[in-house]
């Protein structure tokens, strides 16, 4: 079984505490999530939408599919960015996606779900009240009819949704050739991700229920689409090489972590990206050393440094892995917070209360998101601890405690770093009210 190593590529299962999502499997790495804030961020300079207002996340979910949820964050399954061809079918789900917070429909569907639901609780009430005379009076066709009215009434709130959620599908949809006109690039991968699916769905088709679906099947849509996007200006724009290429990489690192099929031709640098993250994969470090170092000599990337940093990390090589990261680093247009996270890491192992202040100076203004937060603190709390500030330490581990919910152990430690910490500043307060969550 292959393990997925830290911070070159991480595999968080998030439980979030709202209404967002249950638990899922989110894929967090520099590479990708850059290549998808990419495509976004042509989308967002032609939206009315702030760069905040929407979170895009990699899911791991072999499905075609992608979705949005009521507070506006994006998820991208894997299975689109592997079964899609080309760096514009990705884009144009995407624009589909900020297609719906566009027209509000994240908050609307919120509202929708409420009245769907009421009307599913009254429907199962005259089912179950059914059922349970049926019970009593021991007639099995009471029962059954019970049953079929609980059922019925489920399938009347679910159908009574759809005439809003199929507008939405629509408006999304729309709004979606809109932007990816207004940005200068072809619908017409829109139109090519529903074919997938149609072509997916025929091996089901015999069995669905139209009804029952929470979409317009895709051929129906794809008929209203055909016509719109014939119409661009854009119609016709491809994606450019370096995008594609691009584009191939991460595919190429997914196969590789994920353990999927190598597609690509044998000796070409998208299998040898995929052999060198297989190498790492199972401890062989110094194959996967060798494999980037070849790799390196074909073509510089800062992810090509970042790994290469990464496989000098764990072989406690940090010297060589501090020079690999900061060439990541310095050839990087944008700052990184999770190639700074590797960046600080390399610092505090280092282990000089220079490189340790150092990282801890990195930590402390990353602009990292609330997923990898937790890790941050997690870093930060050895490095405090590395300087025998031990009160900062006990603060960060009671901030990591609290972000994973573990509130037992964020309190007590919370109470230790309030003895060490100066009354009412700035930490202590933040320690406090780590003690004060109910």
């Amino acid at each position: 079984m292959f393990i997925y190593r830290k911070l070159i590529f991480y595999i968080v299962i998030i439980f979030l505490f709202s209404s967002d999502i249950n638990a899922r499997s989110i894929i967090v790495d520099a590479e990708i999530d850059n290549l998808l804030n990419q495509y976004a961020s042509e989308l967002y300079e032609v939206s009315a939408l702030n760069t905040e207002e929407i979170e895009i996340y990699v899911v791991l979910d072999p499905s075609i599919n992608a979705s949005v949820t009521p507070k506006g964050k994006i998820f991208i399954n894997t299975g689109l960015i592997m079964e899609s061809d080309t760096p514009n079918q990705v884009s144009s789900i995407i624009a589909h996606e900020m297609g719906h917070v566009i027209n509000n429909h994240h908050i609307t569907r919120r509202i929708e779900s409420q009245i769907m639901s009421k009307n599913q609780i009254i429907a199962q009430i005259i089912g179950i009240g059914a059922g349970v005379s049926g019970a009593l009076s021991d007639s099995n066709a009471m029962v059954d009819i019970g049953t079929g009215i609980t059922l019925g009434g489920n399938k009347i709130a679910t159908r009574e949704f759809l005439k809003y959620s199929r507008q939405q599908e629509y408006e999304a949809d729309m709004a979606a050739v809109r932007l990816m006109e207004s940005s200068g690039q072809s619908s017409k991968g829109l139109l090519e991700v529903f074919q997938k699916i149609r072509a997916s769905s025929r091996v089901y088709g015999d069995e669905l229920n139209r009804l029952d679906l929470t979409h317009d099947l895709p051929e129906e849509r794809i008929n209203l689409l055909e016509i719109k996007i014939s119409e661009q200006k854009s119609f016709k724009k491809v994606d450019s090489q370096e995008l594609i290429h691009k584009y191939n990489l991460v595919k190429a690192k997914l196969i590789g972590y994920l353990g999927l099929r190598d597609n690509y031709d044998v000796g070409s640098l998208y299998s040898k990206y995929i052999n060198a993250i297989r190498y790492y994969q199972k401890g062989k470090l110094d194959l996967a050393e060798s494999a980037m170092t070849d790799i390196i000599e074909i073509e510089e990337s800062p992810y090509f440094f970042e790994f290469l940093a990464q496989i000098y990390r764990d072989k406690f090589e940090f010297e060589k892995s501090l020079e690999y990261i900061e060439k990541s680093i310095n050839s990087l247009s944008i700052r990184d917070p999770q190639i700074e996270m590797l960046y600080a890491d390399i610092l505090i192992n280092i282990g000089d209360t220079k490189s340790i202040l150092k990282g801890i100076d990195i930590l402390e203004s990353s602009s990292i998101n609330t997923i990898m937060r937790p890790k941050i603190h997690w870093q930060l709390s050895k490095a405090y601890y590395e300087i025998d500030n031990i009160s900062k330490a006990d603060l960060n581990i009671a901030k990591y405690y609290s972000l994973i919910g573990d509130l037992d152990s964020a309190k007590r430690f919370s109470e230790r770093a309030k003895q060490g910490l100066k009354y009412s500043s700035p930490d202590w307060l933040a320690a406090d009210d780590i003690q004060n969550i109910n």
